[in-house]
């Protein structure tokens, strides 16, 4: 194995003292650092200064020495370098932005990250997790569909954060849609909207359940009526299959479980010959890159999931690491804003009744 592709692998151990054999204390003594630093300069390059890293890279070469990936013997002890991330669909944009932040932040701290896809599907999210947990140090846990208990019950063989999903006793990441919802519902009441709908999300995620009791409440403040329509999946089809329940009684304003969902709801409503937003305003939650290229541009709840999965990551290797006290579990919550685009505009009450099916 060479120097180039050592650096790829496990941590480093110093080859037997045969002769001729160039060890790690070799290399630490040419370049005049600790043997522990040369170890982790191959197993971890971001745990290392840039500048050394490369010195040792080089001065390897330069003595010839060769590298044997074993399980780790440094200050982190049997640790495999490597975290895991859950996500439900990886399909959809704000799961692949979760993963991506997650993995930049991962290498920058000299791990690599494992990408599990429960394709929304508990069983399959249990079996892959059974599968990977010996290969990973910690877990993320991104919107998952196991069971409080199930999870607490994880979080007893490995570290553990979950990403949008509260539990009592796991340290979470949230991404709070009270202030982007809150400045939503007052934006469209300012266009004269009263009556709204809430197209929900999958029943067994927990994000699905606050943003309904965040509409609700919201709502319920400003005595505005709100009605829900369920769909069978949080995807563009499952938001284009809401439309017919909403036009068995329509109201002047919509808002969505995510962006993709609110895409497809306004693609049921353009097949239907009804305007967007002439007639029904639509709004959706994530802000993904495309809803501001599709027609019309979609208004929406922007969540921060770059700082959501880099957050994540921090937050595991806190626990990998035990630098954050073990009773420090609050949520921590981040702020979500709205986007206002061309989805939205004034009410016009006396075009509803006339789109009814």
């Amino acid at each position: 194995m060479t120097t180039e592709n050592a650096h790829q692998s496990g941590p480093v151990s110093e080859e037997a003292d045969k002769p001729g054999k160039i060890t790690i204390r070799d290399v630490a003594k040419a370049a005049g650092v600790a043997p522990s630093t040369v170890s982790r300069a191959f197993a971890r390059p971001g745990r290392v200064n840039e500048a050394t890293a490369q010195r040792i890279y080089d001065i390897a070469d330069k003595i010839g020495y060769r590298a044997t990936a074993i399980r780790a013997h440094t200050n982190d002890d049997h640790l495999n370098g490597m975290l895991g991330i859950v996500v439900a669909d990886l399909s959809n944009p704000v799961f692949a932005e979760y993963t991506r932040a997650a993995q930049h932040e991962c290498l920058s701290n000299g791990f690599g990250l494992l990408v599990l896809d429960s394709e929304e599907n508990a069983v399959i999210e249990r079996t892959s997790i059974h599968t990977a947990i010996q290969h990973i140090d910690g877990l993320i846990l991104s919107s998952s569909r196991l069971s409080d208990a199930g999870i607490r019950k994880l979080a007893q063989t490995k570290p553990l954060v979950t990403m949008n999903r509260s539990i009592r006793g796991i340290q979470s990441i949230i991404g709070d849609v009270q202030t982007g919802l809150s400045e939503a519902v007052e934006y469209l009441t300012t266009l004269g909207h009263r009556n709204f709908t809430y197209l929900s999300g999958p029943e067994s995620s927990w994000q699905d359940g606050v943003r309904w009791r965040t509409l609700s409440s919201i709502c319920q403040r400003q005595h505005l009526k709100l009605r829900r329509v369920p769909s069978n999946a949080p995807t563009f089809s499952g938001g284009f299959r809401t439309g017919e329940g909403f036009l068995n009684n329509p109201t002047s304003a919509v808002i969505a479980y995510n962006d993709i969902m609110a895409i497809g709801f306004i693609a049921a409503l353009h097949s239907r010959n009804i305007n967007v937003p002439g007639e029904v305003s639509v709004v959706g939650i994530d802000d993904v890159q495309f809803s501001s290229l599709v027609s019309p541009a979609l208004s929406t709840v922007r969540l921060p999931r770059k700082e959501l999965g880099t957050k994540a990551v921090n937050e595991v290797l806190d626990l990998i690491h035990h630098t954050k006290p073990v009773n420090d579990r609050k949520p921590i919550m981040l702020q979500s804003s709205y986007v206002v685009r061309a989805s939205t505009g004034k009410a016009n009450p006396s075009l509803i009744s006339a789109i009814r099916i």
